[in-house]
């Protein structure tokens, strides 16, 4: 995307200062923190508190993912508490927060699912299921963020855009077997996990790795605009002082 201009993402302002402005980006960061807060929570509290598997039988795989998860808990605190002023730098790090823990969001779920089945005893035998269905979605969630890429590079969301443009289909024949594998491996999983408990956070899984793999290609390419083009900044510089720079780069250049 480094050779597209500014032009090709005209219709992105539009997001950036609508659902995605600051007030919208911190109400989703507190959402995704509480989300977070449970689903990582109740492992917790299982392995320190309840008569679960403790932290010293844990593997150091297991170890370092909750590790990570609590270091992701904290610095998301962090941004929660301070990137309140609507500044351009706090537009930033929200935006590059929506990429991060949108990911984390569609995660968590499998972790829970994970110690879920470790507790039981069943882990080694669900285990590739989760690895699965996972690859599965980020594989899925490749293909959106190409044909995004791919209509951007083409003028869709350009202030001029040929509408009749042929539309390709050839991605439906790759997309339509990636989700019924999902939807088989999930079948597959349901009947290895015990409890109905586990069930629903499966389905919830399952549903959010959907809308996710889609709606983060989003969060990318408006983080994307936000951190290079200074039009889109909540308080973007005056449009002269913006043109003489970019005069002025061009005269160093020569």
């Amino acid at each position: 995307m480094n050779r597209l201009d500014e032009k090709y993402f005209a219709d992105f302002k539009g997001i950036t200062e609508g659902r995605l402005d600051n007030d919208r980006m911190l109400v989703f960061n507190i959402g995704t923190f509480l989300y977070s807060c449970v689903l990582i929570g109740i492992p917790i509290l299982a392995i320190f508190f309840w008569n679960s598997v403790g932290w010293n039988q844990l593997s150091p795989f297991w170890q370092g993912l909750f590790y990570c998860e609590g270091v992701l808990l904290v610095l998301q605190l962090f941004i929660l508490l301070v990137c309140h002023r609507e500044t351009n730098l706090n537009q930033k790090i929200l935006s590059l927060s929506m990429v991060i823990y949108g990911y984390k969001m569609t995660i968590d779920p499998f972790v829970f699912l994970g110690f879920s089945a470790l507790d039981v005893g069943v882990y080694e035998d669900v285990k590739i299921y989760l690895l699965v269905i996972l690859l599965l979605g980020l594989l899925l969630h490749c293909i959106f963020l190409y044909i995004w890429i791919r209509n951007i590079k083409k003028g869709k969301y350009a202030l001029h855009y040929n509408k009749e443009t042929k539309k390709s289909r050839g991605m439906k024949y790759v997309i339509i077997p990636i989700i019924f594998a999902m939807v088989t491996f999930s079948i597959l999983l349901i009947r290895q996990l015990p409890g109905s408990e586990t069930t629903i956070i499966l389905i919830v899984a399952i549903v959010l790795l959907f809308v996710i793999a889609y709606a983060i290609c989003e969060f990318i390419i408006v983080a994307y605009c936000v951190l290079r083009f200074p039009s889109f900044s909540i308080n973007p510089p005056p449009k002269q002082q913006y043109v003489k720079k970019k005069k002025r780069r061009k005269k160093k250049r020569r």
